[in-house]
């Protein structure tokens, strides 16, 4: 009798990467830094684009001995500024032929009102506007390998974020979850409506998002330390082992669509278990609200008005 068993998708499932560029956001850390350290295992050479240069060089030593040839390199990037952003851009297409997949994970959440060297509110700043002026710079050198992806990281909390169009700067009403959950909304209509962009123009890369569940990185932490949470966060220290898990599982999805060769343009990945919160990734839930095409056109073109790009150069070119 046929054995139909799917196994779980896992590390053992990464390709080799030889020949391969990866440039990952924030690296340094956490799930980006679990995924760095995979696929520099698998042979990838590695670029990651940090805030934090001492904390980036550590982690670099850190994968070094693990996988003491692996190629990897730094480069200067600060999300919640867009001048750094044109100059990661510029640096990076300066130094590399071609780019296989570009993970936009760097984040941060949970914190008080803080504005970007922009002005904007530092949530959707950073974790969306700043990847998305980065992605439209990068796509020159993305079209020049053979089938790269665009990996964006969004959250279980899309399912309560909103975009506030007409506060999206949250000026009148702020709040840690508000801000958190717009900008992770944000990322994963990014994705959705990149993929939609690539088709429409004939590109041949692959937009995918994917989301960590419920990690053990500074952002859960955050969250689980701020107001409400504080009673949750008591008993998530006794829960822990159960309710989450480490980086190094977190990163699965990222592995998935950055790496399955089945992975699909517009896929989105998250964990297996308990309203994937853990476990092995698999194809997860979308809400809704985040399928909306013409909300997604809309945040498209404010956030290149916003932002000062021009995909449509970039995609064109």
């Amino acid at each position: 009798m046929a054995n139909n068993t799917v196994h779980p998708w896992a590390l053992k499932n990464v390709p080799d990467q030889t020949g391969k560029t990866f440039v990952i956001t924030g690296a340094n850390s956490g799930i980006g830094f679990a995924a760095a350290n995979a696929l520099a295992h698998k042979n990838a050479k590695i670029v990651m684009a940090c805030r934090n240069l001492q904390k980036a060089e550590t982690a670099k030593q850190e994968i070094l001995q693990v996988t003491p040839n692996a190629s990897v390199d730094i480069v200067e990037l600060n999300l919640s500024d867009l001048k750094s952003v044109n100059q990661c851009a510029e640096t990076i297409n300066a130094n590399y032929d071609q780019i296989d997949c570009l993970i936009n994970n760097a984040g941060l959440g949970w914190i008080d009102r803080e504005e970007t060297a922009d002005g904007f509110e530092m949530h959707i700043g950073t974790n969306h506007f700043g990847h998305f002026a980065l992605t439209s710079q990068l796509i020159g050198l993305l079209k020049k390998a053979p089938n790269a992806r665009v990996v964006s990281i969004a959250s279980l909390a899309h399912y309560w974020g909103r975009i506030h169009f007409n506060d999206i700067q949250l000026n009148q009403k702020y709040g840690r979850a508000r801000g958190y959950g717009q900008s992770k909304l944000a990322n994963l209509m990014f994705g959705l409506e990149l993929q939609r962009q690539f088709d429409q123009n004939n590109v041949n890369i692959k937009s995918l998002i994917v989301h960590p569940g419920m990690s053990g990185t500074n952002i859960t932490n955050a969250a689980l330390e701020t107001g409400n949470f504080k009673r949750l966060a008591k008993i998530s220290n006794a829960m822990t082992p159960f309710l989450s898990q480490s980086p190094a599982l977190g990163c699965l999805p990222t592995l998935q669509a950055a790496t399955a060769l089945d992975a699909q343009g517009g896929d989105y990945f998250g964990p297996k278990y308990a309203f994937e919160v853990f476990g092995t990734p698999k194809k997860a839930r979308i809400a809704k609200h985040a399928k909306n095409t013409v909300d997604a056109a809309k945040l498209w073109h404010l956030s290149e008005e916003l932002t000062g790009v021009n995909y449509q150069e970039s995609l064109a070119g």
